[in-house]
């Protein structure tokens, strides 16, 4: 990455370098043992469990799989006292093969509260044991159950936005495509954060930001590789939204890159899409950050998330 690492903001690469996270070997787990990431990343979570704001409940509950195998566990932010709240349908990060809805809570505890939503996030199944597209089915179910059953939760049924970080916003992506298509779910906006749009991994920020910090190009690699199951040709609709044809009739869209990310071009060629067919997009490239980075506790992560609860606001004061 030679002298593009210097361009790291200082807070946010002392806080990353001493995080605990920071001492599991990703990509050697990704290539020999990814479920292991799981129980690595459990032990660390639980060292440092967040205190539930007294204003706020949290629950968890199981709602009915359309493929009849099991069940859906869905994680539930909810502002006390509240009703016909907002929705925000978020699907984790973690290459499509780990992460969890509680790894999000430190995030979720505050905004839920901040936005005045209620926060639904999806345990969805993961790869390489489920593949592609056991994940997107998984948020489509929860998209459809949330149509019906919002009310019982509080929630409005007829303002639910949709949103991601990493590979859970390109479960997100793939979801507005779906639900376009078919009609049934109207989806208000999407909000991707440093999404993976290509399994091509060719553009120009992919191979010169190949070693970055907490994503590189190795692990995007295995990344595709086990959301596909080599499923490459014909390539599955829905599955890599960059190269999905249709464009037109999406949500508005707010896409935030990081300056530092190998990602970082195939997110701005997706807004780029997106403006192309008609689309309302707020594209924000976050300087001196790498991927993930709001995780680390620095001033450039308190700087971001007073950015995104405005940008919340503003999208849900807009008109319907």
């Amino acid at each position: 990455m030679g002298n593009r690492l210097k361009k790291i903001d200082v807070a946010l690469l002392a806080a990353i370098t001493n995080s605990e996270f920071s001492q599991i070997d990703y990509e050697n787990l990704l290539a020999n043992d990814p479920a292991k990431i799981r129980d690595e990343e459990l032990k660390l979570s639980l060292k440092a469990l967040p205190e539930v704001p007294q204003q706020l409940k949290v629950e968890n509950i199981w709602i009915p799989s359309a493929d009849q195998s099991g069940t859906i566990r869905l994680r539930l932010y909810r502002p006390k006292g509240k009703e016909n709240l907002p929705i925000l349908l978020y699907f984790h990060g973690g290459a499509f093969i780990y992460g969890t809805p509680e790894q999000y809570d430190s995030l979720f505890f505050p905004l839920a509260l901040d936005i005045g939503a209620l926060v639904v996030s999806v345990d969805y199944r993961l790869a390489p044991e489920h593949p592609f597209p056991a994940g997107m089915e998984d948020g489509y179910d929860t998209l459809l159950w949330l149509s019906e059953h919002a009310s019982d939760l509080g929630g409005d049924k007829d303002n639910i936005l949709i949103g991601g970080s990493s590979a859970g916003a390109t479960i997100a992506a793939a979801i507005t495509h779906m639900a376009r298509d078919r009609r049934e779910v109207e989806i208000r906006h999407q909000y991707l954060l440093y999404p993976p749009t290509s399994h091509l991994l060719e553009t120009r920020s992919m191979k010169e930001l190949a070693n970055a910090p907490m994503q590189s190009r190795k692990a995007a690699e295995w990344m595709w590789k086990y959301y596909l199951n080599d499923k490459t040709d014909p390539l599955p609709k829905y599955a890599v939204p960059l190269l999905e044809q249709n464009f037109k009739y999406l949500p508005d869209a707010t896409v935030i890159v990081c300056e530092l990310d190998p990602l970082k071009d195939e997110g701005k060629a997706y807004a780029a899409k997106l403006e192309k067919a008609g689309v309302r997009v707020n594209l924000m490239e976050m300087p001196g950050a790498v991927h993930a980075f709001d995780f680390f506790p620095c001033p450039l992560s308190d700087h971001f998330y007073k950015y995104q609860v405005e940008l919340f606001k503003q999208i849900l004061n807009q008109k319907k």
